[in-house]
This record gives C-alpha cells, sequence and structure tokens, in this order.
C-alpha cells in the first residue's frame, strides 16, 4: 500500500511549463478525447515516452470526474498538463466538491481501481478543493528524469 502519496496539496516553487489546457463536457464521450488530448499535447511537446502512462491515468480521473458528479448537471471538466524540470503534472478539475477517497480492493468488484491506478503509476497524487469554491482538482506527477527539448523544426 503506498500510504501518504494521496496528500491534500502539494506546493511547488519550481517554474510549471503549460503543455495545454482543454475543456470537457461531463460526459463519457469526453473520455477519449481526454485521451488524445493527453498524447497529443505530449508528443508535440517531446515528452512521447511517458504518452502511454498518462493517457491511462487521465482516462481513470476523467472517468471518475463523470461517474460521480452529480447526475443532470452538464459542469464541464478541465484538463491541464505541464512540465516542470523533473515531473509532468496531470491536473483535472471538476464541479463536484467531494473529495476522491479510494476504497479497498475487492477482487470480484468491476469498479474502484482508479485511484489505485493512478497511485500505482505515478510518483505523487492527490486532490484538494479548489480555491474558487468551484469544485476540486485531482492532481497527479509523473517523475521526468530529463526535461525533453521542444521538437526541431
Amino acid at each position: 500500500m503506498h500510504t501518504g502519496r494521496f496528500v491534500a496539496r502539494q506546493k511547488s516553487t519550481s517554474p510549471a511549463e503549460l503543455l495545454g489546457w482543454l475543456s470537457l463536457d461531463n460526459t463519457a464521450t469526453s473520455i477519449p478525447l481526454a485521451r488524445r488530448f493527453v498524447r497529443i499535447a505530449l508528443t508535440a511537446r517531446g515528452f512521447d515516452d511517458h504518452a502511454t502512462t498518462l493517457e491511462l491515468i487521465v482516462s481513470e480521473l476523467v472517468t471518475n470526474a463523470v461517474v460521480h458528479t452529480r447526475p443532470g448537471i452538464n459542469q464541464p471538466i478541465w484538463i491541464r498538463l505541464s512540465a516542470r524540470p523533473t515531473s509532468l503534472r496531470l491536473e483535472v478539475h471538476d464541479t463536484d466538491v467531494r473529495l476522491p477517497a479510494a476504497r479497498p480492493l475487492e477482487n470480484e468488484s468491476e469498479s474502484g481501481r482508479g485511484l489505485h491506478i493512478v497511485r500505482a503509476l505515478t510518483d505523487h497524487s492527490g486532490s484538494y478543493l479548489s480555491p474558487r469554491d468551484t469544485g476540486k482538482i485531482v492532481w497527479c506527477e509523473l517523475a521526468n528524469a530529463e526535461h525533453a527539448k521542444a521538437p526541431a523544426a
């Protein structure tokens, strides 16, 4: 078990380079769009090696946002992808104010594995309420030992 990895909020003083930002409808059709967005944003900036992992993670986080927000309210989901000197950061913002909690793993359960997958594949993860009282932000960071250089023109 990875105790202490899902913390309330992580602050960083290192500058972040925005790789991409996307607003999506809060519907199941947005899940494959989120995966494509992550693949394109990472590939365009030379982070191809991390695309498959972050595609899986964004799929889990956007699925959680779609499934756990109040039914009948189509508020947007925002995805923010950024690069820091030694890590890539993915954030999924939604309008639900309930913070996610990992459920105990059960062999026969068909759901409840998303946060466990995120924890297993990332170096840091967490969630916090939006400072503007507009919902929550679920985030994760994946170590990037060598900050990729911009692709050659």
